[in-house]
């Protein structure tokens, strides 16, 4: 565990020297100060992965829960991820309080992108995610780290006409902090 979180870290801190992101979040972030999410916002993610759901649910009764209250799941962030700042973008991600095991993993976190309609325009998993300075087709790059085996796999997404797809992907080493390009 304190290894992973080792690799998260310097994951997360050695990009900052490389180019500082303009958001960024990771799985053990509190998210005490986010706002709240909305009901309808927190069923349309809810109901976006019948498995997900299906967990969620069970969780709340197993905590005593109000069944579909599931706005209490979730906080959000104004999102920087277009170059027209009017248009708007949240992030969403599992509050750090309560906390569901449904939406984590290892030491990773489920995490959304909605517009202003509502719909979801991403949905990741990772242990860390990252708004990069750079973008393509009016939209800023992201980027999320999944970190196993003494490795982190540091993957760069851009905006594409179907949304946002893998445009490449770096290996860092956690113990020593070197990265190389590509991924094995």
């Amino acid at each position: 565990m304190a290894i992973k979180f080792l690799g998260v870290f310097i994951a997360v801190f050695s990009s900052i020297t490389l180019a500082k992101p303009i958001f960024e979040t990771y799985t053990e972030e509190k998210t005490d100060g986010w706002s709240a999410v909305s009901q309808i916002l927190a069923e349309t993610i809810i109901k976006s992965d019948a498995d997900l759901k299906s967990q969620a649910d069970e969780e709340m009764a197993d905590k005593d829960f109000k069944p579909g209250d599931y706005n209490q799941l979730f906080a959000s962030r104004d999102l920087p991820l277009a170059t027209d700042q009017k248009i708007k973008f949240l992030f969403i991600r599992p509050k750090s309080e309560p906390y569901f095991q449904t939406f984590y993993g290892a030491h990773t976190f489920f995490h959304w992108i909605v517009d202003q309609q509502g719909k979801i325009i991403f949905a990741g998993n990772s242990d860390s995610f990252r708004v990069l300075k750079s973008g393509s087709n009016g939209m800023k790059d992201i980027e999320e780290a999944q970190c196993r085996g003494g490795k982190c796999y540091l993957t760069k997404l851009s905006f594409k006409a179907a949304g946002y797809e893998e445009v490449s992907c770096r290996t860092q080493f956690i113990v020593s902090g070197k990265i190389k390009e590509g991924c094995d």
